[in-house]
């Protein structure tokens, strides 16, 4: 379609992961969906009502596994 609804700034979205773009809703067939607008392939959430949750569970940055500030030797 290309026409996307723009989220409000006062609504708290996490950006995609993948290029740090501030996602949109689109309207499908199915339903409605947040995804990334500048490109299909990023992460989208299944078409329905809108799923912000959905999209700031997968699209949050999570910190690297490990201690890499203080490593310790296994004895």
């Amino acid at each position: 379609m290309g026409n996307f609804i723009e989220i409000q700034k006062n609504i708290d979205c996490e950006p995609c992961k993948e290029c740090g773009a501030r996602p949109v809703i689109e309207q499908t067939k199915g339903g409605f969906m947040v995804r990334c607008p500048q490109n299909k392939s990023h992460y989208k959430t299944k078409p329905g009502l809108v799923n912000i949750e959905d999209w700031n569970i997968k699209n949050k940055a999570l910190p690297p596994l490990g201690n890499n500030q203080n490593p310790q030797k296994a004895s």
